[in-house]
């Protein structure tokens, strides 16, 4: 620190890191986007909560026939 002026620097993870932030924040975007039109659409509701059903029984069958 010469002066009193501070000098930074810019590393190549701090770049990447800032990368991957703005790519989070999009893409927590697109999903509020995506989940309000499956909202707003019954026959996109009605598809995902089939989907997601079944998956969850799948899930808990697997669990179950570990035991």
């Amino acid at each position: 620190m010469e002066g009193g002026n501070l000098q930074t620097t810019t590393t190549t993870m701090g770049t990447l890191l800032g990368s991957l932030g703005e790519v989070v924040t999009a893409v927590i975007g697109y999903v509020g986007d995506i989940c309000s039109e499956i909202a707003s659409q019954p026959i996109l509701l009605l598809t995902m909560g089939i989907l997601l059903l079944g998956g969850a029984i799948g899930i808990f069958g697997r669990l179950l026939s570990r035991g």
